[in-house]
């Protein structure tokens, strides 16, 4: 009786520890398949799903999403928030001046696109496609213009490389919102040739100001001259006498300061 006791209890325990086991599997299979079956995606991005490395052209929005666990289905996160690339950008000029200037472009991929980015270009879109689109239009806008034309025209500029980079990227659904153009910098010949130009404007600014400024103090005197007669001069001293005889009289008579005394 002891002994089948003892057998009863050891295939209990056989039996207890087995349940457990399988209990262990399923929660942790349980948990596996819950955690990759769920997808959380955040503000302002997309998930593109895949399925054995095949496109399936569902795209997830911002939150908690279901998919095929056991990595049946890959999720991919994009951004679809404005982003900022900077380019430092060399281009020649229509005169044949070097120039470089560094160049920001405001983008975002557009939502329902995602998927075919993910396809045709990949998570590197930007440096596929957007750099190198930025440089070449830059190349190809600055040689309409010359070296000084681009500094006195960079807002006709910038709007023919955005609207051009706008209708550039919008096939891989890419939207641009802004292109700026920081500076521009020239060679030292140039920028020296332009200094000099600006102190010869400033000189001629100069002279022609103090040429100016002699014809109208001529004018000023030549008129002066004409307007102070003899009979004016007198006049002006008979109305200043204080009717006390000056202690000096001119040569000849009759006449004080040339004031006629008779």
């Amino acid at each position: 009786m002891i002994k089948t006791a003892q057998i009863i209890g050891e295939k209990t325990k056989f039996l207890t520890r087995k349940r457990a086991i399988i209990a262990g599997v399923v929660v942790f299979l349980l948990l596996v398949t819950y955690i990759t079956s769920v997808k959380t995606i955040g503000t302002g991005q997309v998930g593109v799903v895949t399925q054995y490395g095949r496109v399936t052209g569902r795209e997830l929005d911002e939150g908690l999403s279901l998919v095929l666990p056991w990595g049946l289905n890959n999720v991919t996160v994009y951004d679809i928030k404005v982003q900022k690339e900077a380019v430092t950008s060399t281009a020649a000029s229509k005169d044949l001046q070097d120039v470089s200037s560094q160049i920001v472009l405001n983008y975002s991929l557009e939502r329902g696109s995602v998927s075919r980015v993910h396809q045709t270009i990949g998570a590197l879109y930007v440096d596929k496609i957007v750099s190198p689109a930025i440089n070449e239009v830059f190349k190809a806008a600055s040689a309409e213009y010359t070296a000084a034309e681009l500094i006195t025209e960079r807002s006709k500029l910038k709007t023919i490389a955005q609207k051009t980079l706008t209708d550039r990227l919008a096939p891989f659904g890419i939207k641009v919102s802004e292109l700026s153009i920081v500076d521009f910098k020239f060679s030292d010949s140039f920028g020296k040739a332009i200094e000099e130009k600006q102190v010869a404007q400033q000189n001629a600014e100069r002279a022609k100001f103090n040429l100016e400024a002699a014809i109208t103090d001529a004018e000023a005197q030549r008129a002066q001259s004409e307007t102070l007669t003899q009979q004016y001069l007198q006049k002006q001293a008979i109305e200043k006498w204080d009717g006390k005889m000056p202690q000096y009289v001119g040569g000849g008579t009759g006449t004080v300061f040339n004031i006629p005394l008779q």
